[in-house]
Formats: structure tokens, sequence, C-alpha cells
């Protein structure tokens, strides 16, 4: 049985060859994977499984593969089959064994049909944490260079002790979402205000083991009393209704006993509070459940907490503040993106990272893939500073479009700077020059804005992943000045290329956070883009690399020979270790 949690919305991270969700759409595997669950329950409960059997194994061997071992195994001879083949991370089996060996007191508390997806990387792992032992927790998690999220106080999931913590691994270039409850709140949705368990509420933990880790999860019952206390605060229905639908997935362990009229009985009971009977209806419409029984397990709760009254309208009232701006904010994002704060930041703030490298390095395919990855939990976006075809004002890529088929003829006719000042070839040269000197200043106006919005994005608490990062050393290379040097004499055209150079000078002066560089040989950008570039030019882009990064020692190196997975796991190992 799962308990209640709200539907992600946020994109998977990526995911190896070959893996089955990669063949699914989000809404397609939802509705599959709801139905797979619902097997795997079902087979757990059937008659001659031992439900309370704690010798349950999830590996990543098991959970890639389709052999007659399955994944999660029981005693009583039950077998779990998996949802998809997703092995786990070898971080999840490190960081608990640092966990078991500690002695900190913690386990899972959500259900073993979806828990492999959380040691996957691929979904939340609900961690219930003692009190006493949280410095421990903390410290342990940080020594394996875990990173802790902030989230606005308007959204859900935002309550007194519960934090999102996130652990890298940097073999698969992803990372581990943890949801760290120190204690167990229950309440509206926007509004998780009584702390109905902890750690020591628990009345029973099982074991699952994990690439050979034993980890403590969660025991069925204990796990129906936790599903109906969060949805006891969530129930919702016409005021004229005496029973209230259920969405039978997170209400599958429900005792499968009833009689002839399909009703069945769960008796909840809480440290400090008196036993409540719920009822539950099953029907051929679905499950559904006693209005009245889910009121009196609210007012139970509420006393147990301590607040007594009607705390209820309180609770509607905050409820309904707090949907509405996370509804606004929501509506705000779609429209006017990176304006306003992320849902999720990292608790140090934003960060700009720049990938630089001649042309056929991976730049845009590695951009693409680490806003995919850091974007799955965190408020990430994607910039482009170069002139090709990435993202860019309306106005230069029109403009870049018709004159790009001319663009040689133009030049050759610009290198005229003035020496034979009579005559029509002058004149048209002189001209062509100056039209390229304007479209130099527009491209700079264009990367300079693109410069402070991405430090702005950053301010606000996004990971910003930009694409090139212009340079003021060198002209004509690396998104750098264009005016050639000879027109600073020219006549009109020197306060076109002054401009320009203080443009460049100013975006100098915003430096990324980090800035990784590219770098191969020749033959891994002629392999990769035949004919886009000549080795001339190829060599002449290493170089003013080699200067920069003797001018800025901060500067990371990645070799950009490898595959796509080496070195987008390169890359995110330098980004997460600074953020």
């Amino acid at each position: 049985m799962q308990t209640p949690r709200k539907s992600k919305s946020a994109a998977f991270p990526p995911a190896g060859a070959g893996d089955l969700r990669d063949r699914l759409q989000p809404q397609q595997y939802r509705r599959w994977a709801t139905e797979a669950k619902a097997e795997i329950v079902a087979e757990t409960l059937a008659p001659g499984a031992n439900v309370s059997a704690s010798a349950k194994t999830v590996g990543a061997g098991a959970l890639g593969s389709h052999s007659g071992a399955a994944p999660y195994q029981t005693d009583g001879g039950a077998p779990f089959r998996p949802i998809e083949t997703a092995p786990a991370l070898p971080i999840a089996s490190e960081l608990f064994r640092a966990l078991n060996e500690a002695g900190v007191r913690y386990g899972i508390i959500q259900d073993l049909a979806s828990v492999h997806d959380g040691f996957a990387g691929r979904d939340d792992l609900d961690v219930l944490l003692d009190k006493h032992d949280y410095p421990l927790f903390c410290s342990i998690v940080c020594q394996l260079h875990g990173r802790r999220g902030v989230s606005l106080s308007c959204y859900d999931n935002v309550c007194a002790g519960r934090e999102d913590w996130f652990l890298p691994d940097f073999t698969h270039g992803r990372y581990l979402h943890l949801d760290m409850h120190i204690g167990a709140r229950v309440g509206r949705e926007f509004r998780k205000r009584y702390p109905a368990f902890d750690y020591a509420a628990i009345t029973r933990w099982e074991a699952i083991c994990v690439d050979g880790v034993s980890v403590p999860v969660v025991s069925p019952e204990d796990e129906l009393r936790i599903a109906i206390a969060r949805f006891a605060f969530r129930a919702s229905a016409l005021p004229w209704r005496q029973w209230i639908a259920l969405d039978e997935e997170h209400f599958a362990r429900l005792p499968s006993t009833s009689d002839e009229h399909g009703l069945q009985v769960v008796d909840c009971t809480f440290d400090g509070a008196r036993t409540v009977r719920c009822r539950f209806l099953r029907s051929a419409d679905g499950l559904a459940a006693h209005r009245g029984d889910l009121a009196r397990l609210r007012r139970s709760i509420r006393e147990m907490c301590g607040y007594t009254g009607r705390f209820a309208i309180a609770d509607a009232a905050v409820h309904l503040a707090r949907k509405t701006c996370y509804l606004a904010l929501r509506s705000l994002h779609r429209l006017l993106p990176g304006r306003f704060p992320p849902k999720r930041r990292p608790a140090a703030g934003g960060f700009v990272v720049a990938l630089i490298g001649p042309d056929g390095m991976g730049k845009s395919t590695q951009a693409d893939r680490l806003r995919q990855i850091f974007g799955w939990k965190f408020g990430c976006a994607q910039v482009y500073v170069g002139t090709g075809d990435g993202n860019g004002w309306r106005l230069r890529k029109a403009l870049q479009t018709v004159v790009s088929p001319h663009r040689r003829r133009l030049k050759s006719l610009a290198q005229n700077d003035g020496s034979d000042s009579s005559g029509r070839a002058w004149s048209k040269g002189g001209l062509v020059a100056a039209a390229l000197a304007f479209w130099a200043v527009l491209i700079a106006f264009e990367r300079y804005a693109v410069v402070k919005r991405a430090h702005r994005w950053s301010t606000r608490g996004m990971i910003v992943i930009c694409d090139r990062w212009p340079q003021a050393l060198g002209r004509g290379y690396l998104d750098g000045p264009t005016i050639p040097a000879r027109l600073f004499s020219v006549p009109g055209l020197s306060v076109l290329a002054r401009l320009e150079q203080r443009l460049y000078e100013k975006m100098a002066e915003r430096r990324p956070h980090l800035v990784l560089h590219l770098v191969s040989d020749f033959a891994v950008s002629e392999q990769r883009k035949p004919g886009d570039i000549r080795k001339e030019a190829f060599d002449a882009r290493l170089s003013l690399m080699a200067e920069l990064r003797a001018k800025d020692k901060d500067i990371r190196t990645v070799d950009a020979s490898a595959g796509i997975e080496a070195v987008g796991q390169e890359l995110f190992r330098h980004i997460w270790l600074s953020l």
C-alpha cells in the first residue's frame, strides 16, 4: 500500500539505455505503474504469503534482471516482480551502510512497490529519522557530498521537521533524493501542522536488503495508519455525501475480510489519543471512507497534538491562502519564466556554470543533459550565448538568415579599411564594413543581456547552465569581440568598435561561478562535425582557452574525447562539488 503523495509533475532524470521508462510517455508510465503496483500488493497479500517476513531483497543486479530470482523475495514464497528494470544507485547502499554503522535510528516509510524507484534515483525516498540522531545524520550525508534543498514557504512540501537532502552518485551522473522527516506531520495539503508520528511511534520495522545492506522499512500496519491519518485531512466531498471516494492505489493493504455489504473496519490508534474506528466500504464503484469517522479521527489527532477548539477553520483559511499563492506562482512561472524564485533551490543559493570549447566538443548536448538532470528537483535553466542555431533575439536571427548566404562576399568587401580612399570600391567596402560593425554591436548587446539574465536568475536560486560564455581577451574566437582592431582608426567606425569593446569588458566582469573547458584534439571535432571548422581555427581556440586558464586558475578542464555519458558524469561531478 502506498501512502498518499502528490503527483510528480517534474520530468524524470535521464536514464540509461534500454530503460523501460524511456519507451513510455509520463502519462503512460503512471497508468501502467498503478496497475503493476496493485498487482504486486495483491500478490503480497495473497493467501500463504508471509507479509511480516523481513527477508526482502533489492539489488542492482536483481532489479536489472528478468531471471528466475525475483528482486523482492519473502519467506512465504510470494515474489515481488519489478515495475521496471532500474538498478539501485551505488550511493544508496553506501549511505545506508554508513547510517547502520553509526547506529542512526531511521526507517523508510513508503511501500515496497515504489521504494526501488527511490533507490534508483528516480523518485523520493521518504525517510523517518529519530530527532536525537539528526546531527549525526547531517554529518554522514555531508561526508557523502550531500546538499540540502530549500523550498518556498507557500508550497505544500514545506512543514516543520521535513527537509530535502540530495546525495550525488558520480559513477552515474545522477543524485538520490531523500525526503527526510524528523516527525511525520499530517494536515491539509498546504497546512501540515500536526506531528502525528515520530520514530518511536512506529510499532514495528521490517527490513529489506539493498546490495547487501539491510534497510529498515515501515510495517504494513503502521503504513496503513499513516495513510489513513494523511487522507483524513485531505478528504473532500459534497456536504450531503456520507461516503468519500478514495484512491484504491493508496489503500490496497486494507484488510481483505469484509461483511456481506463490503464493509471493512480499521482501528486507528495514536500515541496519547483514543482509538478511532474507521469504516471503509468496498463496492462496484470503488473504495470509500465514512465521513463521520474521518472527522472524529481529525479531532483526535488535533487533541493529541494540543490543539483544541475550532482549529479546522484556521487550517482551511491558511490552506486556501497558500494554495492560492501556489497556483498564482505556477501560472506566473509559465507566463514569465525565470522572473520568480523556483520551487526548490540549493541551500547555498543559485549557481551559474559555463561550458566553453571549440565546435564539436558537445557543449549543447551536455548543456541540455545537465539541465534535465538538475531540473528534476531544482530550479534549472539553460541559456545560449552564441550566434549559431541556439536561442537568440528574433531580430538578430532574422537578419542572420538573410545575410548568411552572402557572408563570405561581405567579409571580403569589408577587408578594404579605407586605404584606397577613392573610387566605388572604397564606398562599397566601407558601407559593408559599417554594416558588419553595427552587426557586431547588436550581437554584443544580445550577449550582454543574456549574461545579465543568467546572473539575475542565479540570484533567484536557479542553477543556470550556459552554452558558451563571452570573453574580451581575443578577437574573433570563442564568442569574443568581432570588429577588427584596424577599424578603431577609421572615422565613425571607431565609436562602434570602442562600444563593442566596452560591452565585452563589462561581460568579463560578470564571471560565472564555474567555468568548464571542454578540450580534445581536432580529430574528435572533425569526426563529430565534419567540415564545420578548420584545423587552424580549432588550434587558435585551444590556444586562447589555454591563455584564459593561465589568467584564471579556477577554470576546470574536461576531456571531451570520451563518450557522452563519461563526459556528462565528469561535468556533473564538477558542478555538484561547486554547489
